[in-house]
């Protein structure tokens, strides 16, 4: 039983990247990580309370980053945008009023329609793409007035950096994507404003200047003038605009640090004001350790791990293989077992279903969840997995429920008759402004 007046704990949040998947016939109608042992995960949801959620609600199929915008309290604030996040992630200079779009080279054929339709070039990099990358940096769209930047990433991929220039006022990136994703059967797609657009006709001055910009790059692909088009085409995806949001710390009243592997979760701590360390995602075992280290020596006080080798077992195809590596996983976890409960909050959740070969990528089903620590209410479910998560008596909450639960838990979470900020906001602040009297 905890003891009382114990003061603020550390939180550890630890996400396994699309791990949650369907039932199938060749697991007995169970899903991966059902049928895997994970004598871990099992023990520490037995010493702990169970629950599960829906990332962005029933059906709806969630992307990592936003189930994280969420996930770490920002779920009222304006998305930037992933290609935001990625140009912070690779260290794209990025000031309030710039929009961003991510570019990748795609293999195309054209269709009875005349339209382009995408057949490969996924992780591809054509030997064009260099020189036309440099060739396009510095354009300006006459029309508009406004200036494009190309970044070029390593592997063949480009982040895109749309300015004012001369234009009277700066873009606006609520614009849609020209890249129709992989497993759609539409053609490469015009960019357009979005419906939900907060200044429509600058966001329509916009989606008509990244259409020019990417006709553009359509005739430096071009065969010539006996071919019947260009056989790959740079498309676009993920425009938004850069916007500073209020730092994590001030929000979740603790300094808070990620551990993770990709540019995209560099970005997003860049964001918020996280501290990032950079690990390899075939070392959990590293990363939980760096995290612990940090939360002991009081350096921070949440600190958030990410792996997504069960999301890249999911896209193997065989559901065999996601059960080895959901086991892999397990073994690597077994310090957060080898410590007390009352020492720390621990989370293990993640962050969408990844269905093995699925159609649509990631699955709008539910998400398990557990939490441990001295204060929880103790459930008794013995099983980590999707249908025994639903039997904790957490039961459904949303992502923008998870961090205000775990401050609670941990003693930091901000009383809410009480005012002592301009802003909303979830944990104890750390500081306010103080009354200068006379």
């Amino acid at each position: 039983m905890a003891e009382t007046g114990r003061g603020p704990l550390p939180i550890l949040l630890v996400v396994l990247d699309g791990m949650p998947d369907r039932p199938y016939r060749s697991l007995r109608g169970r899903t991966p990580l059902e049928v895997a042992r994970t004598p871990t995960m099992d023990s520490l949801a037995w010493e702990g309370q169970s629950g599960f959620y829906y990332p962005l609600g029933p059906g709806r199929i969630p992307s990592t980053e936003l189930t994280h915008f969420r996930i770490f309290g920002y779920g009222g604030y304006s998305f930037p945008g992933r290609a935001c996040l990625e140009a912070l992630g690779h260290g794209v200079p990025c000031v309030p009023g710039d929009v961003f779009s991510f570019l990748a080279p795609r293999r195309v054929e054209r269709g009875p329609d005349g339209a382009f339709y995408v057949v490969g070039g996924y992780g591809e990099r054509p030997e064009r793409a260099p020189a036309v990358y440099s060739d396009l940096d510095g354009w300006t769209d006459v029309a508009s007035g406004y200036r494009f930047e190309v970044f070029p990433l390593e592997g063949g991929e480009a982040i895109l950096r749309i300015r004012q220039g001369d234009a009277p006022e700066p873009p606006r990136g609520e614009v849609t994507d020209s890249d129709p994703f992989f497993f759609t059967d539409l053609p490469v797609l015009r960019p357009r404003p979005l419906a939900s657009a907060g200044q429509p006709e600058t966001a329509a001055l916009t989606a008509d200047a990244l259409n020019r910009f990417l006709l553009e790059t359509a005739s430096m692909f071009d065969g010539g003038p006996s071919s019947t088009g260009p056989e790959t085409l740079l498309v676009s995806k993920w425009t938004g605009t850069f916007a500073p949001l209020p730092p994590f710390a001030r929000l979740a009243g603790t300094a808070g640090a990620g551990v993770a592997s990709s540019g995209l979760f560099r970005g997003l701590a860049r964001l918020i004001g996280l501290e990032f360390f950079h690990e390899p995602d075939g070392d959990l075992s590293g990363k939980l350790e760096r995290a612990l280290g940090m939360l002991e020596a009081g350096e921070v006080g949440f600190v958030h791990v990410h792996t997504k080798v069960a999301d890249e077992a999911a896209h193997s195809g065989d559901p065999a293989h996601k059960v080895e590596v959901i086991e892999w996983l397990d073994r690597e976890m077994a310090v957060l077992h080898e410590l007390a409960s009352d020492r720390f909050v621990l989370c293990v959740t993640s962050d969408h279903c990844t269905p093995v070969g699925g159609r649509t990528v990631h699955w709008g089903d539910s998400v398990p969840l557990l939490v441990r620590g001295p204060y929880v209410r103790v459930d008794g479910v013995a099983h980590f997995d999707e249908r025994s998560a639903t039997r904790g008596n957490l039961g459904q909450i949303g992502a923008g429920d998870l961090l205000p639960y775990l401050l609670g838990q941990a003693d930091r979470a901000h009383f809410k008759g009480a005012r002592p900020t301009p802003e909303e906001v979830l944990g104890i602040p750390q500081s306010g402004e103080a009354w200068p009297g006379r």
